[in-house]
């Protein structure tokens, strides 16, 4: 009985030793140990087709799914990606080589009639596809020409001064693969030619990536890229602490000091290409006027916002142009703070008691999103303008601003990855477009002939013209440019982006 009981011990204790050899990884082969780096972002992924989406978090998975024609660098460069070079040829037409060799996940070839197939998607050139939600990115394309297997020509109705733009963010998805039920499975089952292959996703809690070790740049250095959607800013940081996340995206101000004082955490920023603003819908007989607009802009004091919200980590600007986008207008105006100015303007506008009003607001998506509604709310009611939160779910906030369903107000921080305004305006500003609550002729005019000239300066001052109409006709609310906040795992080598995008091809684990 003794001696049974001696062998029982061994046997556990032999398990213990095996068990812990195994967790520390003796005995097993490298190629066996994954690695793996965890992103928590506010929210969700809505879709994994790239062309049907508006959203930066989606598109952080996106980018390590797929890839594009070209690439901008953290330089905001454009470079050779799935093209190996371009050539202008005229001002209406770019010539593309492509890479040989390389296939999808699912080993349909990557070629010239996919890249044919994928911009005319964009450009609404494909029969029975339906309308992406980036067509107005692609609407100068007339055609494209198929020269031989590996080189394309882009061909456009018009000069496009921001195509080469756009190429970079078009990422080419399969043929043959999509048209089996019109594009439809791409939005839950995605096939690329990225860096990543989709393992799992469980909605609303995980979304698991597995590294392709036959990439054709070379195989990730991290073999799994997981994204947690945690809303909480309290949860988020909680699980950066205790080592559940290694990223966390949209750190406030108040926090950064508890993740500094981790020995094993660090705090990074980026300049950022968001830039926030109060959207107005002049769609509403309230919003009308452009002096209840302006009335608007006199009433929030946004340097108080600035600091007192932001914590600092903000940069004012006159509309909706930061100094590094083309088109910032270097004689740039801003409203004071004037409280007794924004009353008086109601009250010619005909509103001496102001109004009822609601604000739109993603909960979690933006930096200190809600903190700077509540903000806002109490600078309109000061004046007035009763206002209440409303704060949502950035999916349904996500549903319903694509459906154009807005209340007077609606809080956003609009991300520009071309670093251009003609970018924002055109999809927030220009009469008709998805997000724009507003219609001026004169500022309709210069955006459209922005978006016609390769001259530089010709577009550029084309641009500044608008700015300075929509100074003195406000479509927003006009507020700041954010700064990034992260919260990282030192253990993780990476550096954040102005544009957002977090990309982990290339970071690597100490």
């Amino acid at each position: 009985m003794k001696a049974a009981s001696y062998r029982n011990v061994r046997f556990i204790m032999l398990g213990a030793i095996i068990l812990f050899a195994m967790a520390m990884g003796f005995g097993v082969p490298i190629a066996e140990c994954k690695t793996r780096v965890v992103v928590a972002q506010g929210v969700d992924p809505t879709k994994l087709d790239p062309d049907m989406h508006r959203e930066n978090p989606t598109l952080n998975v996106i980018l390590h799914i797929y890839d594009a024609l070209l690439e901008r660098d953290r330089d905001a460069t454009i470079k050779p990606d799935l093209a190996e070079s371009w050539e202008v040829i005229d001002d209406t037409t770019v010539e593309f080589k492509l890479r040989k060799g390389i296939t999808f996940s699912n080993g349909e070839p990557f070629n010239a009639e996919v890249v044919k197939y994928n911009f005319e998607r964009v450009a609404g050139l494909l029969p029975d596809a339906k309308k992406t939600l980036n067509a107005r990115d692609y609407k100068s394309i007339k055609g494209v020409n198929i020269i031989d297997e590996h080189t394309v020509r882009i061909v456009t109705n018009y000069p496009d001064p921001l195509l080469l733009a756009y190429v970079s963010e078009k990422y080419i998805v399969p043929i043959e693969y999509t048209k089996k039920d019109n594009f439809e499975s791409l939005a839950n089952k995605p096939v690329g030619t990225g860096p990543y292959v989709l393992k799992s996703w469980v909605k609303g809690s995980e979304l698991i990536l597995t590294a392709k070790k036959d990439y054709w740049k070379g195989a990730p250095k991290i073999d799994e890229v997981v994204f947690r959607p945690i809303p909480e800013d309290a949860t988020r940081i909680a699980e950066l602490k205790v080592g559940a996340v290694d990223i966390i995206a949209n750190l406030k101000p108040d926090n950064i000091q508890e993740v500094e004082v981790k020995e094993n955490l660090a705090v990074k920023y980026a300049p950022s290409a968001r830039v926030a603003m109060v959207f107005m819908n002049s769609d509403m007989d309230k919003l009308k006027d452009t002096r209840v607009r302006q009335a608007v802009n006199y009433a929030l004091d946004v340097p108080s916002l600035i600091k007192n919200v932001m914590g600092g980590n903000a940069y004012r600007v006159s509309t909706v142009a930061p100094k590094s986008f083309v088109g910032w207008d270097h004689q740039e105006k801003f409203y004071n703070y004037d409280p007794q100015k924004a009353k008086k303007l109601l009250a010619e506008a005909g509103y001496p008691n102001g109004f009822e009003a609601t604000i739109l607001t993603p909960r979690g998506r933006y930096l200190n999103d809600v903190a700077a509604c509540e903000a806002i709310a109490g600078m309109l009611n000061a004046v007035g303008i009763k206002t209440k939160v409303e704060a949502v779910e950035f999916g349904v906030f996500a549903k319903r601003t694509q459906a154009h369903d807005m209340p007077e107000f609606m809080y956003a921080a609009w991300g520009n990855s071309t670093f251009d305004v003609w970018d924002t305006i055109k999809t927030c500003v220009r009469s008709g477009a998805m997000f724009s609550w507003y219609k001026n002729e004169k500022v309709d005019e210069n955006i459209d002939k922005a978006a016609q000239t390769i001259d530089p300066q010709k577009h550029s001052e084309y641009l500044v013209n608008a700015l300075r109409e929509m100074w003195a006709d406000p479509p927003f609310g006009f507020l700041y440019q954010q700064r990034d906040i992260y919260g990282v795992n030192k253990r993780l080598v990476w550096e954040p982006r102005s544009d957002e995008d977090i990309d982990l091809y290339g970071a690597y684990l100490k």
